[in-house]
């Protein structure tokens, strides 16, 4: 992380959809297999494997860049939404403190996920499936404390 970087945004980490690439890498390399050993492949079912990969790659990004969370210098900002958007800011005063947790499969692909509890009414921003989130977690404690000195 660099010293004067001041503003950290991040969306979903592709790595979270890897179960459905996964599928869609399996599904292709079997009508592959079969186009090569020479066995006849019905056009139908080549046609609907090819639209359902291609649909899912579709929703998968879809839904992945449909939310991005942001820490500038005042606040955290959670936004959602393609054609129209909930944008929830949080003042980093307002935050008491920030855990990240991650699976045993999230550490391996380094993705995770960050809470960040507010003091008000024991309420939780859960910021999902984000890349590097003990980076994320130590860059809003960051912000947070120097929001606070700057205050006091």
């Amino acid at each position: 992380m660099l010293k004067n970087e001041k503003v950290m945004r991040v969306r979903n980490s592709r790595k979270s959809y890897f179960p459905i690439y996964l599928m869609i890498f399996i599904l292709v390399l079997t009508i592959t297999i079969i186009k090569i050993s020479g066995k006849e492949l019905n056009k139908f079912a080549l046609e609907v494997v090819l639209a359902f990969s291609a649909a899912l790659i579709i929703f998968t990004e879809i839904h992945r860049l449909r939310t991005f969370y942001e820490i500038n210098e005042s606040s955290l900002i959670h936004s959602q939404g393609i054609f129209s958007r909930v944008t929830r800011k949080v003042d980093l005063t307002a935050i008491s403190d920030a855990d990240s947790k991650q699976t045993a499969w999230q550490r391996m692909l380094d993705y995770g996920d960050v809470d960040a509890r507010l003091f008000s009414a024991d309420s939780t921003l859960s910021i999902k499936n984000i890349n590097d989130p003990e980076k994320f977690a130590n860059f809003l404690e960051s912000k947070m404390n120097k929001k606070r000195i700057s205050i006091s």
